[in-house]
């Protein structure tokens, strides 16, 4: 168990000296609290005009005819911008496959059609409403299953497979076959700030862009290839931003924005309502999986089949290293002799899903941690015993990658930690308890042999230390890390962190619970070089008094270790969830009672901030496993249209969460940190089913739960 320490809580400042480990809050807190914090929604510059998007209400129809001289007769009415506006470059990290407006063909409800520009938000409004759209709708494939049908319709653009991934490897069968199917839903990441952004044009001929976004400089070079800019003419500054989860990975409004202001002239605001934002980004991937395990009598696991299908919506996003993920952590860390993958992503008319925090690894849990369940149920077994019994030890090949688990803290001794927790009391009158347990994880860092650098420079003077970034912060805590990481090289000065534009080298994105790594090493390893040249410049014992007039500043790009086919991941998060529900006898809802969570993160640079990050991944992934979803109809329009429809985890909802650091040093990264951010939506979502199956003996072959709960009385 790790020990206990006491909580000493300085004052806040954002930049007074923090060490590494140390108990304080950060840096941001104060503004945040008291409502200064500027976020990406109150970005507003004198003169600027305002923008709407037109989107289709169809899945699937071709665009007979935009009319747009209604809206142009609005007072205020400055232009509207469709298709034939654009060079015809498409957007796309990954794929570039996504028009910025529909290009004669929509392919899923809510594409943006046409982007109206206004005086006012009231006249854009007025516009938008205005703009007489003629659809003609065209069948729609809507079901991920019949996407390879030779019948089915087309959606991608050279047939609707988007990737595939198959493991084949092993040989032996169990005398006892567990065959079960598994689906999981639409989830979004639902953050409290919606998007928003302002392009300003300036008298040197550059757009300057302001918006809240995972990773400025991959919009950089997708809106300059898609409206066929000169990079140069283009900058992109982080605002603060509310919230991420990956929703912000793709573009959204950016492109219609610097359209916007390029045709204008002038500056251009657009912010989505809540409606618009659910309908604007990617989603989690919805999953159906069926999987067959095979085990002898005595509960050795022998052989692992998985058939996984993943739906990707209309374009292609992130759904590429989203299915390598959830193909490589099928099989959880579990022994098998043998193992048959197959893991299929597709295109359909539905909504494009992405990237979403745990980024395929919280499927992957729920389809294997439930069927280690199934297993137990079928051998009368104790679920904690079963995994226990399974599990690889440090130094032994995961069963899909073949990748040595590295690293990292030995899965028995996180499921251990989670097991020893106190437990709750008992039920009330009315209610059924169930405790459930599962174990997950995670890649951090980019991983599958892509380059995954990031740039910082530090640097020293007589006023203390500046750290330049361009790492996003939304919200996951990298500036406090980094301010603690160059502290710690630098210490008795004041630190300051500068988030950076566009003009500056590039972090890479705050994704893939990455930054830490990344952006960490680069500082740890720049604020060393600093010290370096500060003790041969003014002794070893030298005092901020003694650097005068001195600026010694050093820029490093650090890309940590490599990956490779044999090696595709970097570092692993290792995390277990235990989860206590009450479900009421009559109706079925489930209330979670106590959560839970431990998970190895190297080690806590910032202690507080893994403990946030710990108990709010925990909460999200309630949410998903009881409530959130975004929901489609028949026709694949979707019919969730805010906070009203999409259920969130209230305070009302939040169970006592009990979160546990436990600190396994990375000997290949910087102070043995790693990233955690993901790690604690991977199991929670699976642990809610576990404890409901426990509470009720139905099998939860979904989640969210809400659709079943007839399975929960």
């Amino acid at each position: 168990m790790p020990q206990r320490r006491s909580l000493e809580v300085p004052a806040i400042g954002d930049s007074v000296p923090v060490g590494i480990g140390q108990h304080a809050p950060r840096a941001d807190a104060l503004a945040k609290l008291t409502g200064q914090f500027r976020y990406a929604t109150q970005e507003r510059v004198a003169g600027q005009l305002y923008a709407r998007t037109v989107r289709s209400p169809l899945a699937s129809a071709t665009i007979e005819r935009l009319d747009t001289a209604t809206a142009m007769q609005v007072p205020g009415a400055v232009t509207v911008l469709t298709a034939g506006d654009l060079p015809g470059r498409r957007l796309g990290a990954k794929v570039a496959d996504q028009p910025v407006l529909a290009d004669g063909v929509v392919r899923h409800f809510g594409e943006a059609v046409a982007i109206v520009v206004a005086e006012s938000d009231d006249a854009a409004r007025a516009m938008a409403e205005s703009v007489d759209m003629v659809l003609i709708e065209i069948p729609a494939l809507l079901e991920p299953k019949h996407a390879l049908d030779a019948t089915s319709p087309q959606v991608g653009p050279a047939g609707n497979l988007i990737a595939t991934h198959r493991t084949q490897r092993g040989e032996g069968r169990g005398e006892v076959v567990v065959s079960r199917q598994w689906a999981t839903g639409r989830q979004d990441a639902a953050f409290l700030a919606p998007e928003a952004a302002v392009a300003v044009p300036h008298p040197d001929g550059t757009i300057h862009l302001t918006l809240a976004t995972q990773d400025i400089h991959s919009d950089h070079a997708q809106l300059t290839r898609a409206l066929e800019l000169d990079p140069a003419k283009l900058v992109l500054h982080n605002s603060g931003i509310g919230g991420a989860f990956g929703g912000r990975e793709d573009i959204t409004l950016q492109a219609h924005l610097v359209l916007a202001t390029l045709r204008t002239g002038r500056p251009v605001r657009m912010a989505y309502s809540r409606t618009e934002s659910l309908a604007g980004h990617p989603s989690r991937h919805p999953m159906t999986s069926s999987v067959e395990l095979t085990c002898r009598h005595d509960g050795q696991f022998v052989s692992l089949k998985v058939r996984t299908v993943l739906d990707g919506g209309a374009y292609a996003s992130n759904s590429a290293p989203v299915s390598a993920i959830v193909h490589d952590f099928s099989a959880g860390m579990y022994r098998f002799a043998a193992v048959d993958v197959d893991t299929t992503v597709v295109y359909t008319n539905n909504p494009p899903a992405g990237a979403m925090r745990g980024f395929g690894a919280t499927q992957a849990c729920f389809l294997i941690e439930s069927t280690v369940d199934a297993a137990a149920a079928v051998l009368g077994r104790d679920p904690v015993s079963l995994r226990r019994q399974n599990l690889v030890r440090i130094g032994e090949a995961l069963s899909i990658t073949g990748q040595p688990l590295l690293g990292c803290a030995d899965p028995r001794d996180v499921l251990d930690t989670a097991m020893a927790v106190a437990a709750p009391t008992g039920a009330g009158r009315g209610y059924r308890r169930g405790t459930g347990v599962a174990l997950g994880i995670k890649s951090a860092g980019l991983g599958h042999g892509k380059p995954d650098p990031a740039t910082v420079a530090v640097t020293l003077s007589a006023a203390g230390v500046t750290v330049e970034s361009a790492a996003a912060e939304v919200g996951q805590g990298v500036t406090e890390v980094l301010r603690r990481i160059v502290g710690a090289q630098l210490p008795g000065l004041p630190v300051t962190v500068q988030t950076m534009p566009t003009t500056f080298p590039a972090a890479g994105g705050s994704k893939a619970s990455r930054q830490t790594m990344a952006s960490g090493g680069a500082a740890y390893r720049a604020a060393r070089e600093v010290r370096r040249q500060a003790d041969q410049r003014f002794g070893a014992e030298w005092t901020p008094a003694s650097v005068g007039t001195h600026v010694i500043r050093h820029e490093m790009t650090y890309d940590g270790p490599a990956t490779s086919k044999e090696r595709p991941h970097k570092a692993f998060q290792v995390m277990a969830h235990r989860m206590t529900v009450d479900v009421e006898v009559i109706t079925g809802r489930v209330e979670v009672v106590q959560a839970v969570c431990v998970q190895d993160c190297g080690r806590a640079v910032d202690p507080i901030g893994v403990r946030e990050q710990l108990i709010g991944g925990t909460v999200q992934g309630i949410g998903f496993a009881l409530w959130e979803e975004r929901i489609l109809d028949e026709s694949g329009r979707q019919t969730t249209t805010g906070f009203a429809d999409y259920l969130v985890p209230t305070a009302v909802d939040v169970p006592d969460v009990r979160a546990v650091i436990l600190e396994v040093p990375h000997p290949d990264l910087a102070l043995g940190a790693k990233g955690i951010g993901e790690g604690p939506l991977v199991s929670s979502p699976a642990a809610v089913a576990s404890a409901v199956r426990a509470a009720t003996g139905s099998a939860i072959a979904r989640i969210p739960l809400w659709r079943s709960r007839q399975d929960c009385r």
